[in-house]
């Protein structure tokens, strides 16, 4: 009984140690992101030289902290088998009716890629069919399918999902993965198409088009196990004008389509137009990794369950010059939440007393191109995903200042949002729901991947209410992030402020430490969609 109550007396001492919240400095920040996001590393494309440079760097920092391997075969690497694919940029879209016909050119109408993996596709007047929002939704009581036979056939389909401002109804104003352009194919597929496209708009997709033209008109990847079941010849985006050129011979506006795929009463349309392409890539086998490391908890009976850091290393590599920068370093996303990931690691390795759960530090691959190295981790676990209690996500710190508020994605899905509001709340934060829900970001980074598979997942993000630090600071700092995302501007600059960087890292120490502490494990709030998917999980 003593024992019993040792026990559970140390595992309710909640609050951290005090020198692991004095650890992380901003020159300790500062120092990785030198390293990861320097030119040398020409953007830590998947599979390139600037891959396997940052992959010896996240090995040799977790070699120096003491990080046990967790990867395959006693080391810390994963492979992540890929393919790569890249399209022929002088690939055309020719879509006609009788004697109309509208040219589309790749990178400035549409941009696009293969499931297929083959050389060359050649798509021949394929019938083209509108599919509305291109969701299967039974929960939603929502098909735009209706049961229509669309094998063999190119869909084109909204982005985002059909509005409301009813919470229950596909999220109001936020986004489910049923708006993710992930989805649409994935669905698409399914069905039987031979291809789909999926239209671009700046609010739909939350991002400007050339943020898809920077990402798509380069060496595309895919999972290589990925290759089960009907693949896409083509997997597409065309821009709101290019959409509208070709619906136009179509005889359709797309105000119009828009207006009728909002309705539960929707039918695939045929849209009397059809598509050809002859569409060359160069297609390679390759890989990238994974890199992870394991800190061992204290207490025998929870030190084989894990809570798992992740941070993608990865950016895009050397891509489309802008201003005569073709090296997109990707500072910010994601040298810079990588960098507060190893500082973690190093925080909690060197700590006398260790938290009662394992910890995991997952440097993870390739998230720009679907979030592909958490995917393939979450679908092979280096341990049981059974035994993975949480996952903690750090994609992007907070370069402004210290804020009163703190938001952090998919707080609101599970117990995990209690933890982040019981440490938050002490500290004088107010904690928010998602500040831009409609821009679906639970979905787009590397916690979805554990949550889909059902594990507890929660993103750091950051506040808006900004303390002590210019309002024209803030104003520049905000102006400058709208325009860096996925540029080759995206660099460190040396005016960042790492006060709120600091301050998230204390909020991460404090939630990992209760998670890690607390008997029970977490859960998905009643009525989640992951909520079956962790009790299937948790029974095996």
């Amino acid at each position: 009984m003593i024992l019993l109550c040792m026990f559970f007396s140390m595992l309710f001492q909640l609050d951290p140690p005090a020198e692991a919240l004095k650890s992380i400095t901003a020159e300790k920040l500062r120092a990785h992101i030198a390293v990861l996001a320097d030119d040398s590393l020409q953007g830590r494309g998947p599979a390139s030289e600037g891959d396997r440079k940052a992959t010896a760097y996240i090995v040799s920092r977790f070699t120096q902290f003491g990080l046990k391997p967790a990867g395959e075969r006693s080391t810390y690497i994963q492979k992540v088998p890929m393919v790569g694919i890249t399209v022929d940029p002088a690939t055309q879209l020719t879509v006609r009716k009788g004697d109309q016909a509208v040219t589309l050119a790749y990178s400035t109408d549409f941009v696009a890629t293969t499931g297929t993996y083959e050389p060359v596709i050649e798509l021949k007047d394929v019938e083209m069919v509108f599919v509305g929002f291109g969701i299967v939704a039974p929960e939603q009581q929502w098909d735009d399918y209706k049961d229509s036979d669309v094998k063999g056939k190119v869909l084109v389909m909204m982005n985002n999902d059909p509005a409301g401002d009813d919470p229950n109804f596909f999220a109001g104003k936020g986004r489910t993965y049923y708006g993710r352009w992930t989805y649409k194919y994935e669905i698409a597929a399914e069905k039987g198409a031979l291809g789909a496209i999926v239209i671009h708009t700046t609010p739909s997709a939350g991002y400007r088009y050339e943020v898809i033209r920077n990402s798509w008109s380069r060496e595309m990847f895919d999972l290589e196990e990925n290759t089960s079941g009907n693949r896409l010849q083509l997997k597409a985006w065309t821009t709101e004008e290019a959409t509208k050129r070709y619906l136009s011979i179509a005889g359709y506006s797309l105000d119009s389509l828009t207006a009728l795929a909002q309705q539960r009463t929707f039918k695939p349309i045929p849209l009397g137009i059809t598509v050809s392409s002859v569409i060359r890539s160069d297609i390679k086998r390759l890989a990238t990794n994974n890199i992870i490391g394991k800190i061992e908890g204290s207490d025998p009976l929870l030190k084989d369950q894990y809570v798992i850091f992740t941070a993608h290393y990865d950016h895009f590599g050397i891509g489309r010059p802008i201003d005569g920068d073709s090296i997109y370093n990707g500072a910010l996303d994601n040298a810079s939440g990588t960098s507060l990931m190893l500082n973690l690691a190093e925080t909690f390795s060197h700590l006398k007393k260790k938290p009662a759960r394992s910890l995991l530090f997952a440097a993870v691959a390739a998230e720009e191109q679907g979030l592909l190295g958490s995917k393939y981790y979450a679908n092979n676990p280096t341990v049981s995903a059974a035994k993975i209690a949480a996952n903690i996500n750090t994609d992007v710190i907070n370069t402004v200042g210290r804020t009163s508020d703190i938001s952090w994605q998919g707080s609101d899905r599970s117990s995990l949002g209690n933890d982040l509001s019981a440490v938050a709340t002490p500290l004088g934060l107010t904690v928010l729901p998602d500040l831009a829900p409609e821009q679906g970001g639970f979905f787009r980074s590397d916690h979805f991947s554990f949550a889909k598979v059902g594990i507890p997942a929660m993103s750091m993000g950051s506040g808006r209410k900004y303390v002590g630090v210019d309002t024209a600071f803030v104003q520049k700092m905000q102006e400058r992030g709208g325009t860096i995302y996925h540029q080759p501007s995206d660099e460190l600059y040396d005016d960042w402020n790492y006060d709120g960087a600091l301050q998230q890292a204390e909020l991460v120490i404090r939630v990992v430490w209760r998670i890690a502490n607390i008997v029970e494990m977490p859960y998905w709030n009643s009525g989640s969609e992951f909520e079956s998917v962790r009790k299937r999980s948790m029974s095996e």
